[in-house]
């Protein structure tokens, strides 16, 4: 499914001009385009964010989900396909480069842009500390068996509490399992501590004495009573609350576009710095 949907992809690099360049035109081009391209009906189109950018004047940022009917094998399947366009008056690319700067190459929006954050995101559900009327909001998605997550979530914690005014912080769970099996339980244990809101012992997982490649869950179940004192059913783990919790936060990762962890968005706008968060907080 993967090589159908780059195929795709890899065809959308070419500027044409377009006699309207509102949403409708957008979308009647793109599933025009993809429809005689690929020989694949579009099915939906939805502009999940744009804004205009600061670097490239004129130029709008559009972050599309396409659901395509793609033909795989004897068989067709329906396939969410999201694509990111470029549009200046009368003209959409899908490839707009950002001048390297001091002999570097030149760098691809596309790679460098995440659609904004939502108003919706900031919900009661997903606050972790600092204050909700805080004039800077951050959002991460994390791991707790993502290394660089175990150095980054506490660090990101430490300058919200010592600012509690001025942020707010927010969580979404975005367990890899692939690499870390461990991530699975472990993150649905967090959701219910999170519900809770016992966020001690929310964080506390993010040092579990336990192997990301474990899957029996009674060593991943008893890990975490070792390290919290709370012991957790299998039931209670694959509840239909927790799973519909996990389910809202995969959704705000495919509307984010969010591929890895951690990924910080800092006043609605991705953080690729991972530390342009810090800018806001009182100097010591």
């Amino acid at each position: 499914m993967k090589a159908r949907i780059l195929l795709i992809l890899s065809l959308m690099v070419i500027s044409v001009n377009l006699h309207a360049m509102d949403e409708y035109g957008i979308k009647n081009y793109m599933k025009t385009y993809i429809e005689r391209k690929m020989n694949a009906p579009v099915k939906k189109i939805d502009v999940i964010s744009n804004y205009t950018l600061k670097e490239a004047p004129g130029w709008e940022v559009y972050f599309l989900s396409m659901k395509v009917n793609i033909k795989f094998g004897e068989s067709y399947r329906d396939a969410i396909v999201p694509q990111t366009v470029f549009t200046k008056g009368d003209k959409i690319t899908f490839k707009l480069m950002k001048k390297g700067k001091n002999g570097r190459k030149d760098l691809n929006y596309a790679k460098l842009l995440k659609p904004k954050v939502p108003i919706d995101a900031y919900d009661a559900k997903h606050f972790l500390a600092g204050s909700r009327d805080a004039p800077h909001k951050i959002v991460v998605f994390s791991d707790p068996f993502c290394p660089y997550c175990r150095e980054k979530i506490p660090e990101i914690l430490d300058v919200v509490n010592a600012n509690p005014k001025v942020y707010g912080l927010y969580y979404y769970h975005l367990p890899l399992l692939r690499i870390h099996p461990a991530a699975d339980l472990t993150t649905k244990a967090m959701h219910i501590f999170q519900h809770k809101g016992d966020m001690k012992n929310m964080m506390a997982l993010y040092d579990l004495f336990l192997e990301p490649s474990e899957r029996n869950p009674k060593e991943i179940i008893k890990a975490i009573k070792a390290k919290t004192g709370v012991t957790f059913t299998l039931a209670q783990l694959e509840s239909e609350q927790v799973k519909e919790s996990i389910r809202v936060d995969i959704a705000m990762k495919r509307r984010l576009q969010v591929t890895g962890t951690p990924t910080i968005f800092i006043d609605g706008m991705w953080d690729r710095t991972r530390n342009a968060y810090k800018q806001y907080a009182k100097k010591k």
